[in-house]
Formats: structure tokens, C-alpha cells, sequence
């Protein structure tokens, strides 16, 4: 028996009443209108069958209850231990939302108020808060007398929204039990009926295929996935199979899809769509590769190690750079001397950017804890957003995940020595497990070094390399015990780990294994003065060449297309002996310019930049342009460049080589810099270089001291 909570107090109002009440009492006393009473009293009928209790309608006396003192009394009971059905106004537009979004054509709004139970004037209410929200996707509201509701805009902002109505009512590791018990078709857990609802959007079986065809998509990708972009990959897929078998089509500017052709990501989510086509037995249009190969792009979360490929977007590392040091500045901490934040920070930039210049959304389930927990730093990182991005909007749910970066970073600085290994699961992104596994290693001297892994990696790590497990989220974990903690770990929970640790059966056998490993592991990592001697030697070698290489000359190039600029510009390399075989190299960079925008944004400026084993030596040039040509810039603009930049490296660098470069890189949207290559005065330009490369080894040699 299904009531709502207003049906209940109808009843209710009528087993007390011994005598007959008119329509408009009960409307009085319930706070509703007369035809509200009137539509509820067809559906009470209903309920009150079962008891064979009746309503009694009588014109100017109004409505009693007719049956036995024993059927009311059944009737009493049963209201009593009654769990009724009633939306919050949240839940109630989301379930019209879910409604208005499936749908494929108008809905009456009677049929909305039926459905759940209010009035049209309720329905009609809400849908004014969510023609707002739905504006947000470039979606709109259409409502006509006659006609009904329905939601105009472009399937894909359609399928935007239904993600984010999906994402934002669940949580990560709520989606991921609930999305794998549906495919499984398990009914362990109890699901509200928004939940189902919502859930409803998504068909079972082909959740089930769409999981088979991305089997191997972590084996096809060179970088991991964090938890939450595979969620809303998977749901992405599942919705557009299911909307392509309803005839939705989907548009894809064919300029972007164009350059997305040159990405790694593309080949992948190509071979993707081709185990959907096999799978659905369906052709896919090539619009929904372009759609796949954003999500991919959109979601990684890419390595910067030593050896590393050289970053592709050097205004990015500039500008990261610039981030650290304004957090710095305002907090007046030496933020810029750790090297862990800004490669984190790099690895985080990248997709983030990508994200926010092309509007997906950001979604941050912790935000309002980082909020709570850190105001200041929160309204710190958000000013120097605010400077050093200045020409995007940086949502506070972005600002949420740099708070965490920057967090760890400070947090990193109180660590202390260690005993046990431990396991951090955390499916809310890499910067909520980094300051959790910071924090447990600030406040709980127990814990030795914290691996950081992936809520679906956590079978894969053999039981040798830790001791003890910590996770945000419930496991399917029963042969082993772990502990739950929230990502920012209040006190209480500090306490609750430390129990943890107290009984759990390492306590008094592996503290001194652990020691042992923690002693053996940081021997390996510190440096002899042999090898400091070397990074010393690698920093300042690389810089010399740099310097001493540097020329900044004229061209004459009245005529020429790109590929014999770049020709003649390393032919002079070439007999400098920098360059071996010149045409390798030209190649390489006239690749590297189709896969994206070279123009430093701001200037009059390119930088073409790359790593081949055709390159003796680093070497960084300048040549100015007797005739502009134009270029996308890195943000996707096209502009007129009068100056070319050349940066190249050997194929084979050491770290301190590739960060010296890197530093160069992040000079070019210096003011002074770019003064000095602009002033066609060489002289003025290497001095400038030559300084700032003295700076940089300087502050790398007393690093090196200190380690």
C-alpha cells in the first residue's frame, strides 16, 4: 500500500471526524485547495478497498468514512507503520527533469502532477527553476497551453544534462555499486525511487555491453583514468547507443574534429566505437569518435616523470609555474621548492584546462568540505586563479581541486617518520587522496610511505607491498580488513585509525619489517655528493648550451610556406652541427604543429618545440619574420606570428636536462622575455637568458645541497 504524505492526512483527519467534513474544511485543515481534495479523494478510494472502508459523499454534509469500528481500527494500524511516499522540491524536479529529458515528445502538465502526486501550479513551478538550471546547458523550456512541456536544444547538451542529473544525485562509489548491481541484475541494496528513476535512464543490458567494450581501455591508453571519468564514460556510451537507436543525432564541428584526428585518444575512442558498432549491431557516426576522443582528453590524468615525454603545452608550464609562485607570494611559503607540486599540478592543468575552454563540467563531491576545512587557503587559490587565468572562468569546483594540491603541498612540509605501508583508496581524483595520504602521514607517525590507488586497481597490488588498507569508500574486500575514512580526515577519525592500527595483527609483528624497508628505501633514494655533483654538473652543462647556442637572426622569407621556414631555420642548425639529418626534424615539427596551437597567446610570438634523436645538442633560437605568418595560437586562435622560436632537445635527455628546458619554456610569457626577443637587439636577449638560466641552476645547486 503506496500513500502520499497528504493522502495520509486526509485519512487521518477522517477517522477522527465522527460526523461528515465538507471538501473545503478538509482542504482548510490539510492547506491545499478543494480540487486538490477532490483529485485525492479518487486515488484514497483506492487505498481504502483492501479494508472495504468507503467514502460516503453526501451533498451539504460532506464526506464521512463509512465501515466497521474494527475496519477503521485496521485501517488506524496500518497508517501507523505506513512509510509514504513524498518528493523534497529537489527530488520532484529532478524526476521531471529525468521525465522532460527522456521524453520524445510534449508532456501535458497534468500528466507531470499526476505522476507525483501535486498540483499543475506545483509542476508549473518548478519548471520555472528549471528552465534556469537548463539554460545553464544551452537547453530551453518550451511550454504551451494545448501543447504540454518539452526541452528544445542539441542532443548533445541533452545528454550533458542527463549526465549531470545522474552525477550530481550520486556519488562515485555510489554509482559504481549501484551501475554494477543493475548490470548484474542484483537487488542487495535498497534503491529509493529517485534513485531508480534516474537509474532508469540508463538501459541495464546495455550498461552490460558497453562495460565488454571498454574491457581493455586501460591496456589501449598510455595514462590511468581516474574512477569518476570512467563512471562518466561509461554513461556517456550507454546514453548515446541508446539515443542513436532512437533516432538522435548528433553534431560535431568538423574543424575540431579534424585536429582531434591527430591524437592518440582519437585511434582509441575509434576502436571503441567499433566494438559498439559490433556489439549493437549499429552503425555509429563518426561525430560520436570526435565526442569519445574529448571525454579521453578531458579525463586523463597524464605522468611528468623523468624521461618523460617534454610537455606539449609550454604555456601551460609557464603559467603553472606562475600559479605556485602567486599562492606562494600570498601565503609566504616556499612553495616553488617542491618539485612534487608542480608535476601534480602539471598532470592535473592539462586535462582541467581542456575541460573548462571547452565548458564540460566540473564536478567536485568534496567541495563544500574543502570549503569548510580550508577557507583561507580556498579563498587564496582562488585569487591567484583568478590572476594567472585570467582569460577563463575557473569554476569553484576547479578551485576545489587545486585547493587540494596546494593543501598537500603545505601539509607535506609537517611530515614525520613512519613504520607501516599503506594502501589509500580514493575514488574522488588524485589531489583528495594526495592530501588524505598527507595528512595520515602527518598526524599518524605510524604509517611508512602511502600508495595512492584506483577503487577498481586495488586487487592488483599484492598483499606484499602493504600492510594496512585506508579507504573513502566501502570495498568488496572479505578476506582482509581496512578502515573508512572520510578525504579530509577529521579529528575523530585520526583517533579511529589509530585504533584501527592498535588491533590490528601487524601491530606486533610488522613494525620492524616496515622500519627496516622505510630505512632500506630512503638509503636508495638519498644522494651520495658523487651524484649530487653530477645533477650540479647536468644542470649547468645544459644551461651553457643553451646560452651559448642561442642566436636570434633575420629571415627573409617573402614567399615561403611553413614547411621552408622550418627547413631553412635548421639547415643553419645543421651546419652548426646542432642538427644531424635536418628534414627528420622538420618533419617532427611540422607534426607536432597539426596536432595543436604553437602562438604564445599575447604576443607576436610561436615556439616550435620537440625531442629527436636527430638532435646532438639542446638549442634554443629566435627569427624574426620579414613577412608574418599565421598560426593557431594555444588557445585555438588564429594570429599573425612575426617571431619563431625554436626549442629542441635530443631524444634521450636526463631530468635535469628536460627541466631546464622546461624552464626556458616558462620564460617566454615573462613581459621581460618577451620585451627582450622583440627588441631584435641579440645581445639584449641572450643577457636576459643568460640571467635567468643563472638564477635557475643556482636555486637547483642549493636544492641539491639540501636533499
Amino acid at each position: 500500500m503506496n500513500v502520499t504524505a497528504r493522502q495520509r492526512t486526509i485519512l487521518d483527519i477522517l477517522l477522527r471526524e465522527q460526523q461528515g467534513l465538507t471538501v473545503g474544511v478538509i482542504a482548510e485543515q490539510v492547506g491545499v485547495s478543494a480540487r486538490t481534495i477532490h483529485r485525492e479523494l479518487d486515488a484514497i478510494e483506492e487505498v481504502l478497498r483492501p479494508f472495504r472502508l468507503e467514502l460516503a459523499k453526501k451533498s451539504g454534509l460532506g464526506i464521512e468514512l463509512h465501515g466497521s469500528p474494527e475496519q477503521k481500527e485496521a485501517l488506524h494500524e496500518r497508517l501507523l507503520h505506513l512509510t509514504t511516499i513524498e518528493y523534497t522540491p529537489e527530488e520532484r524536479k529532478m524526476l521531471i527533469l529525468a521525465a522532460l529529458l527522456e521524453a520524445t515528445e510534449p508532456i501535458k502538465l497534468i500528466a507531470l502532477a499526476l505522476d507525483l502526486k501535486v498540483t499543475t501550479a506545483t509542476i508549473s513551478h518548478d519548471l520555472e527553476d528549471l528552465a534556469d538550471m537548463l539554460s545553464k546547458f544551452k537547453l530551453t523550456l518550451i511550454r504551451k497551453r494545448g501543447y504540454g512541456v518539452e526541452i528544445q536544444g542539441s542532443e548533445s547538451d541533452k545528454r550533458r544534462a542527463i549526465s549531470h542529473l545522474i552525477s550530481h544525485h550520486f556519488s562515485e562509489y555510489e554509482l559504481i555499486g549501484l551501475l554494477r548491481e543493475n548490470i548484474r541484475n542484483k537487488n542487495q541494496r535498497d534503491v529509493d525511487a529517485v534513485s531508480e528513476r534516474l537509474l532508469g535512464l540508463i538501459d541495464k543490458e546495455k550498461l552490460r555491453k558497453v562495460e565488454a567494450a571498454l574491457e581493455h581501455l586501460q591496456d589501449d591508453l598510455p595514462y590511468p583514468l581516474a574512477d569518476s571519468a570512467y563512471i562518466g564514460l561509461m554513461i556517456h556510451l550507454a546514453l548515446a547507443v541508446e539515443r542513436i537507436q532512437k533516432g538522435e543525432n548528433i553534431y560535431f564541428d568538423e574543424h575540431t574534429l579534424a585536429e582531434l584526428k591527430e591524437t592518440q585518444e582519437y585511434r582509441v575512442a575509434q576502436e571503441i566505437v567499433r566494438r559498439l558498432a559490433d556489439i549493437f549491431l549499429t552503425e555509429i557516426p563518426v561525430a560520436e569518435i570526435g565526442y569519445i576522443t574529448m571525454h579521453l582528453r578531458g579525463a586523463k590524468l597524464r605522468s611528468f616523470q623523468a624521461g618523460a615525454d617534454w610537455p606539449e603545452n609550454l604555456d601551460l608550464v609557464a603559467k603553472t609555474n606562475r600559479f605556485i609562485q602567486a599562492c606562494a607570494e600570498r601565503m609566504r611559503l616556499p612553495l616553488q621548492d617542491d618539485p612534487s607540486l608542480f608535476h601534480e599540478l602539471l598532470k592535473h592543468m592539462e586535462p582541467a584546462v581542456y575541460r573548462l575552454n571547452r565548458q564540460m563540467e566540473i564536478r567536485n563531491p568534496i567541495l563544500e568540505q574543502i570549503r569548510n576545512n580550508y577557507p583561507e587557503l580556498f579563498r587564496v587559490v582562488k585569487k591567484a586563479a583568478a590572476d594567472v587565468f585570467a582569460d577563463m572562468d575557473v569554476p569553484d569546483e576547479e578551485i576545489g581541486f587545486l585547493v587540494l594540491h596546494i593543501g598537500a603541498a603545505v601539509e607535506r612540509a609537517a611530515q614525520v617518520h613512519q613504520r607501516y605501508r599503506a594502501l589509500v583508496v580514493c575514488s574522488s581524483g588524485i589531489g583528495s587522496s594526495k592530501i588524505l595520504a598527507t595528512r595520515l602521514q602527518k598526524e599518524i607517525p605510524e604509517l611508512v610511505s602511502l600508495r595512492n590507488v584506483s577503487l577498481f586497481d586495488i586487487g592488483r597490488i599484492p598483499k606484499s607491498e602493504y600492510e594496512v588498507i585506508i579507504s573513502t569508500v566501502p570495498l568488496p574486500l572479505d578476506d582482509q580488513p581496512y578502515i573508512v575514512v572520510s578525504p579530509l580526515l577529521p579529528e575523530d577519525e585520526i583517533r579511529k585509525v589509530r585504533s584501527f592500527l592498535q588491533k590490528s595483527s601487524i601491530s606486533s609483528s610488522s613494525p620492524t619489517e616496515a622500519a627496516v624497508w622505510h630505512m632500506a628505501e630512503r638509503a636508495r633514494q638519498v644522494k651520495q655528493p658523487i651524484n649530487q655533483l653530477k645533477s650540479v654538473h647536468q644542470y649547468t652543462g645544459y644551461a651553457i648550451q643553451l646560452v651559448e647556442g642561442f642566436q636570434l637572426q633575420s629571415l627573409n622569407n617573402q614567399g615561403w610556406e611553413l614547411e621552408e621556414l622550418l627547413s631553412a631555420i635548421c639547415k643553419s642548425l645543421s651546419q652548426k652541427g646542432t642538427v644531424r639529418d635536418k628534414e627528420a626534424v622538420v618533419q617532427l615539427l611540422l607534426e607536432r604543429e597539426k596536432v595543436s596551437g604553437l602562438g604564445i597567446t599575447g604576443t607576436r610570438m610561436a615556439l616550435f618545440h620537440g625531442r629527436h634523436v636527430q638532435v646532438v645538442r639542446p638549442s634554443f633560437t629566435a627569427h624574426r619574420l620579414q613577412q608574418p605568418i599565421y598560426l593557431r595560437s594555444m588557445d585555438d586562435q588564429q594570429m599573425a606570428i612575426h617571431i619563431v622560436l625554436l626549442l629542441l632537445g635530443p631524444k634521450e635527455m636526463s631530468k635535469e636536462g628536460l627541466e631546464v628546458l622546461s624552464k626556458i619554456s616558462s620564460l617566454l610569457i615573462e613581459e621581460e622575455m618577451i620585451a627582450a626577443l622583440e627588441s631584435a637587439d641579440e645581445q639584449v636577449a641572450a643577457g636576459y637568458l643568460q640571467e635567468r638560466l643563472y638564477e635557475f641552476c643556482q636555486k637547483q645547486i642549493g636544492m641539491e645541497r639540501v636533499q
